[in-house]
C-alpha cells in the first residue's frame, strides 16, 4: 500500500523533537559536569550553563525542527512529498 507524506505539522513535530532533545541533554549533562569538576580552577563550562544545557538543547531542537518542517511542507507542495510503502500484518 503506497502513501504519500505531504505535510508535517511543524508545532507538533517540534514539541516531540524538543522533548527528545531535552532527554538527550539530560544524558550529556553529567559528562559536562565531570569535565567542570576535574578541570583546574573550575575552568571550562560554568555550573549554570551545565544545568541549563537540557533546556538549551530543547530550545534549539524545537526551533530547528519547526523550521525544517516548514521547509519540508513548502518543498512537498512543490515536489509532491515523500512516498512510503505500508503493509498490514495480522496481530500476533
Amino acid at each position: 500500500m503506497r502513501h504519500r507524506l505531504v505535510r508535517i505539522d511543524p508545532l507538533q513535530a517540534a514539541k516531540i523533537s524538543a522533548a527528545l532533545y531535552f532527554l538527550m541533554g539530560l544524558l550529556v549533562t553529567p559528562f559536562f559536569y565531570f569535565s567542570y569538576v576535574i578541570s583546574p580552577a573550575g575552568l571550562g563550562f560554568s555550573p549554570g550553563l551545565i544545568l541549563g544545557l537540557p533546556f538549551l538543547y530543547a530550545g534549539v531542537g524545537f526551533a530547528f525542527t519547526a523550521l525544517g518542517c516548514a521547509v519540508y511542507n513548502a518543498l512537498a507542495r512543490w515536489l509532491g512529498g515523500v512516498e512510503i510503502d505500508l503493509s498490514t500484518e495480522p496481530a500476533a
